[in-house]
């Protein structure tokens, strides 16, 4: 079983996910982010959004993954509650898909603003289960 976990950091925030796959790591490390930009508990899983992204290696994956993610969050209001995530092509290409809802200022709470996911201290490893630790630019 996954989760995450918010890390302190200077001036930015991390977080660790982690997931017996990749793919699940990858979801969880989504729902790490979207937690600090809004309250996860206020978003309904009423749309699906499908994602795929390709990138050089695992650890250029996860900040073009999580960077299309908050692209998808500014360009369309759509707020991420949930998302599935399959690999492809060695660890190097994604396909998701994310559920959530469009941006309802009665219903949903903006907590913080998250600029971007960042190589700073970005670590992929694998250990019995899977481990991403991302720092984002707040």
């Amino acid at each position: 079983m996954g989760g995450f976990t918010l890390l302190e950091h200077t001036a930015d925030v991390g977080v660790l996910a982690t997931g017996q796959t990749l793919g699940e790591a990858l979801a969880w490390a989504a729902k790490g982010m979207f937690s600090i930009i809004y309250d996860l508990d206020t978003v309904a899983p009423r749309d699906c959004l499908s994602v795929s992204v390709a990138s050089r290696d695992r650890e250029a994956l996860v900040v073009d993954w999580l960077n299309e993610l908050l692209y998808r969050y500014e360009a369309e209001d759509f707020l991420t509650s949930e998302c599935q995530v399959s690999l492809e092509e060695e660890d190097t290409r994604l396909r998701a898909r994310c559920w959530g809802e469009r941006f309802d200022p009665t219903r949903h709470r903006i907590l913080s603003v998250v600029k971007a996911a960042t190589y700073h201290q970005l670590a992929v490893a694998h250990d019995g289960q899977w481990r991403i630790q991302v720092i984002l630019d707040v």
